[in-house]
């Protein structure tokens, strides 16, 4: 037997020396995260080792160069280290310039259009404090989302409320898992829990300097600011989370809207208002104002004055949906179901969802001027307004009832040129910075059901988000995004009576395992 000489062995083993050294290189410098003197060196080392190597290779063995297994180990060599040059450039593109793909049909993954303008649109820099040092995985990943999208101007922070008791203390912290967003010297609570619905509105509020307040008329029935579940107090909440401060407001007792209104909410009045307080709506209006009206069926408001000067009729009959899609979450034929809506900032990113009004009345809208109408809301084909409330059997009469689809809900938007004797109604006491600011043109909303906007329904469907753009449209903020839903994945669960459950056990246990097991014979039996 052959054996190696003690030189032969002395290179195989200074031939090794230099990868482990490489190897060793590198490790260091993934440890210490910089290319230090013992990285640098280490890597120095190992490759004037493999170099010494190769030269002592091509002296001591001639024709160490042009040997087969030379060329073919130099090929492998390059092949890999080629193929670890494209790894490592891919891999440096893919953290430079990063690209992700939703492929979830609701897209859960991918932060709202909403949340995208608000991150491009922050002026400084913000932070999101949360007190927990357990995180769960869904609420970091959705606060990554913040940070890639933010430009460098969003960043975040887990904190152990036991290791950090003085940071407890400074944000008073009740519970475990309570968020604060901060940017610059401002400092603010996340209500609610951590997610995008709220945490975009918290970031506008902090980041913005614009506020808005809105007034709501009380006196008529209307539904109250604050109270049980028949009240507003699920969307004033909603909106104070989006800068905009509600208050109530008695036209007579006030004789005149205040100067720092930005929009008028009149919801559902159960009694008529006085001639006196619809001058007042009337000649707000006419100085540039702006007013969502909440209206429901079979009351006189006594507002059919000013919405007959807007071109709006009530029709003051209950709405009849018989598409049956009401059904389906429980819902009778006397709730309205729409989910067609008009091109409009307001429901403008609504695409097909639902949203839906109980006990509403249909709209009829007749431009007048140069005044822009949009109709927001359309029933289906199988709704009619219906004329008589009393039949036990609700059906459709062509002679007195009036077939859909119908308009629940209209925006209108008017310049304030075709306002008769603007300047003779312009308020004096404006304030100097309202004056300066000269409004372009007044605004109505009329939606015919106050229903939708009670804590009953408005954290159902698309209803407060109607609420909340319908408020922001007419408060005409620059800087003021629309409402973000929350996503939910689709459910695509079958539902099946229990007859047809049975008739997929038999099919699925018994027809056709047998139906295999019968047909595998018979192949066997005619291959014999």
């Amino acid at each position: 037997m052959k054996t190696l000489s003690p030189r032969f062995r002395f290179n195989g083993q200074l031939f090794w020396l230099g990868p482990l050294l490489l190897v060793a290189g590198f490790s260091a410098r993934i440890v210490s995260g910089n290319w230090n003197g013992v990285p640098l060196g280490l890597l120095i080392a190992g490759m004037a080792i493999l170099i010494l190597w190769l030269i002592w290779q091509a002296r001591v063995s001639a024709g160490f160069w042009g040997r087969r297994s030379t060329q073919v180990g130099t090929n492998a060599l390059l092949s890999t280290l080629a193929i670890l040059v494209i790894l490592g450039l891919l891999n440096f593109i893919a953290v430079r310039y990063p690209l992700r793909l939703d492929l979830t049909e609701a897209q859960l993954l991918s932060l709202a259009p909403q949340s995208q303008q608000v991150l491009a649109n922050l002026k400084q820099p913000v932070k999101v404090l949360i007190f927990n040092s357990t995180p769960p995985p869904e609420a970091r990943q959705l606060l990554e989302q913040y940070k890639r999208r933010s430009q460098s101007k969003f960043s975040f922070e887990f904190i152990d409320p036991q290791a950090e008791p003085g940071l407890v203390e400074k944000y008073k912290v009740q519970n475990v898992g309570d968020a604060f967003i901060e940017s610059g010297d401002r400092v603010q609570p996340l209500q609610g829990t951590l997610s995008e619905v709220n945490l975009t509105p918290a970031i506008e509020q902090i980041g913005s300097d614009q506020r808005s307040k809105a007034y709501v008329t009380l006196g008529h029935g209307e539904l109250a600011v604050e109270g049980g579940q028949d009240s507003l107090a699920a969307a004033v909440a909603a909106l104070q989370q989006k800068n905009i401060t509600v208050e109530s407001l008695n036209l007579l007792t006030a004789g005149k809207i205040p100067a720092d209104a930005n929009v008028v909410i009149v919801a559902g009045p159960k009694r008529p208002f006085l001639p006196a307080e619809v001058k007042i709506l009337e000649d707000y209006l006419k100085t540039g104002g702006s007013a969502l009206l909440l209206l429901d069926p079979q009351v006189k408001t006594g507002l059919e004055p000013l919405l007959k000067t807007w071109g709006v009729e009530v029709d003051n009959r209950l709405v009849v949906d018989a598409s049956g899609a009401g059904q389906l979450v429980g819902l009778g034929p006397g709730v309205a179901l729409v989910n067609q809506y008009g091109d409009h900032p307001i429901t403008r990113n609504f695409n097909r969802g639902f949203s839906f009004f109980p006990l509403a009345q249909a709209l009829t809208v007749q431009p007048k001027g140069d005044e822009q109408v949009t109709e927001l809301l359309q029933t289906s084909e199988q709704s009619w307004s219906e004329a008589d409330v009393q039949e036990r059997e609700l059906k459709l009469d062509p002679q007195r009832d009036r077939k859909g689809p119908l308009t629940l809900g209209v925006a209108i938007t008017r310049p304030l040129s075709q306002s008769k004797d603007q300047s003779k109604d312009q308020s004096k006491d404006q304030s100097k910075d309202q004056t300066k600011e000269a409004k372009k043109d007044a605004r109505l909303v009329v939606i015919g059901d106050s229903d939708f906007a009670t804590d009953n329904a408005f954290a159902q469907s698309l209803n407060g988000d109607l609420l909340l753009n319908s408020v922001a449209w007419l408060s005409d903020r620059t800087d003021q995004t629309l409402s973000i839903r929350p996503k939910e994945p689709t459910n695509r669960r079958l539902q099946m009576t229990e007859a047809k459950g049975r008739w997929v056990s038999w099919l699925s246990l018994g027809v056709l395992p047998f139906g295999a097991f019968f047909a595998a014979i018979g192949l066997w039996w005619q291959r014999r």
